[in-house]
């Protein structure tokens, strides 16, 4: 390191060349930022087609039946339109497979609103209970069939009279004995609600060891649990605990997971196996939840990610992120494009919690620009309530630079803990917004320097782009070499390395070298004295004056 009026004048001399080369490089500067820019996630070409409302026509040529009826059907049903036309296409199928017909549909239009998990889920649960003709209008009005006595639904014969309704359900888990007196289920008062919620009571007892405190939880959180068919949740749970390895205690933790569908289950495990070399059977296991969406969502949310340039090592890192629907992390990715706090972070292997988390990460990141903090990192952005009141409350404007690291890492291909050695010799470091980073970045470039040299300066990024640009244009002056008494005949022997190096030396001269030279008037703090703030200088401005007389320390000092 240079403290002295000698070296400072050594300083001053190699920079004057190179500074000019590098101001005659700027009508070039568009062409380096993009080139700065390149290792940067290329915005998607990921398009949604923007759908037209069912309409009619839609109905008639897809469906069947006549245009009339479904034009009276959709005046009638108004949010029939606000159907997606593939969730309408997989009801249809659904139905189809069922053995109903478009004639049967037209009959009650709104089925077709349902989804064609539920109507599966239904149906199956109408077909255990005896239900016999099972008709449109029936499976339509299931939550009022099931919540009628079995007496009533005898009566006006959905289920034959012979039909003893409590052993048939319970006949349906199979290879278990329930633990439950049949005698007191006998009685034709229950309505099926009841009856079934009974056996399935009975079954969880049994086989996954759920007492009344998980009982009462499952009904009170995941009531959609008594739509699903018994064969269907005894399948289910087999399978989680066979292909998954999931054990009774996790099972109980993880209730939800009993109205997981097991085909899709399947689906998933075949068509995804791995993530990134990991086994979807493990992620599925971290993450249940997982397992709630649809194999063809995952695949969907997955091909955007990659359109994006992040690579599945970052899903890793926010499994959450595949809980979304397609549609929504597509929409988030694409705001990360468009908002250059949150674009900045697009290289950062924990970039998806911001599409995880993108709406609170949008509010606090408003919030903090109205305390006029700029240091907000991606944690911090992401982080739990308590962590953020907590940050907030303190006032701190500052991160602990991993975002910078990461940033830099990427894209000078340096190792991160490299970069943190050499950033740390600032003490102010961590007080400087990424998005400033990648600014300054962008700008050096701009003036033909390449990453190595702003390598070799680093600590020069923390630094406000204005003053540095002054600095440069005060080296450039057409008297500066004769006032400062310089040690170079031309401009052109100093190398760009060198012209960084005292661009950083005359920025921090003026504020005593305590690194306070990153504040604007704007931000201004206070930080101690400081040592080992500048990388060491080239070792060709420290040689021997060839001139024989160094100039005065007075004269450099004068002009800063």
């Amino acid at each position: 390191m240079l403290r002295n009026g000698q070296n400072q004048a050594h300083l001053l001399a190699r920079c004057l060349g190179q500074v000019a080369r590098g101001m005659a490089a700027s009508s070039k500067s568009s062409v380096n930022q993009e080139k700065a820019k390149s290792k940067l996630p290329k915005p998607s070409t990921v398009e949604v087609p923007v759908e037209d409302p069912l309409n009619a026509n839609y109905l008639s040529k897809t469906l069947g039946a006549n245009y009339r009826a479904w034009a009276a059907a959709l005046e009638k049903h108004p949010e029939l339109k606000t159907v997606k036309r593939k969730d309408l296409l997989n009801s249809y199928e659904t139905l189809k497979s069922l053995a109903y017909t478009v004639d049967d549909i037209i009959t009650k239009p709104m089925i077709i609103y349902y989804g064609a998990t539920t109507l599966a889920n239904r149906h199956s649960v109408l077909e255990e209970c005896g239900f016999q003709n099972i008709t449109i209008p029936t499976l339509f009005k299931y939550v009022t069939v099931v919540n009628k006595s079995i007496e009533i639904l005898k009566a006006h014969t959905y289920i034959p009279y012979d039909v003893k309704v409590a052993e048939r359900l319970a006949s349906y888990f199979t290879g278990i004995h329930l633990p439950v007196d049949m005698r007191d289920l006998d009685s034709e008062n229950l309505t099926l609600k009841s009856l079934r919620q009974s056996l399935l009571n009975a079954y969880l007892r049994e086989r996954i060891q759920m007492d009344d405190g998980d009982l009462q939880k499952l009904w009170r959180v995941y009531s959609r649990i008594r739509h699903k068919s018994f064969r269907a949740v005894q399948e289910t749970v087999e399978l989680l605990t066979s292909e998954l390895n999931f054990t009774a205690e996790r099972l109980r933790k993880n209730s939800f997971l009993l109205y997981s569908d097991a085909d899709n289950v399947r689906r998933i495990l075949k068509e995804i196996p791995t993530i990134d070399s990991q086994d979807i059977r493990d992620i599925g296991f971290r993450r249940p939840k997982i397992l709630m969406s649809t194999c063809d969502s995952l695949k969907q949310t997955l091909q955007h990610v990659h359109a994006f340039g992040i690579s599945e090592a970052a899903v890793l890192r926010c499994l959450e992120v595949l809980t979304l629907g397609p549609d929504t992390v597509l929409e988030r990715l694409r705001d990360l494009q468009e908002i250059e706090e949150f674009q900045v972070l697009g290289t950062n292997p924990r970039v998806l919690r911001l599409v995880h988390y993108q709406n609170k990460a949008r509010l606090r990141l408003d919030y903090l620009s109205q305390l006029k903090v700029r240091c907000a990192s991606l944690h911090i952005l992401s982080c739990g309530s308590e962590a953020f009141a907590k940050f907030a409350r303190d006032g701190s404007d500052r991160t602990k630079g991993r975002d910078i690291v990461v940033y830099l890492g990427n894209i000078l291909s340096k190792d991160e803990q490299v970069l943190r050695n050499l950033l740390s010799r600032h003490p102010n470091w961590c007080h400087t917004p990424l998005l400033h980073v990648k600014l300054c970045l962008e700008f050096l470039r701009s003036k033909k320097f390449k990453l190595q040299e702003i390598f070799a300066n680093i600590h020069l990024l923390l630094y406000p782009i204005k003053r540095i640009e002054e600095k440069m244009y005060l080296l450039q002056a057409p008297d500066a070499q004769e006032e400062l008494q310089l040690p170079v005949s031309g401009f052109y022997e100093l190398s760009n390395n060198e012209i960084l190096t005292l661009v950083l030396y005359l920025i921090e001269s003026e504020f005593h070298f305590t690194g306070d030279g990153i504040w604007t008037e704007q931000h201004s703090h206070h930080v101690e004295n400081f040592n080992n703030l500048l990388p060491d200088f080239p070792e060709s401005l420290n040689k021997v004056y060839k001139y024989g007389v160094k100039p005065a320390e007075k004269l450099v000092m004068q002009h800063l």
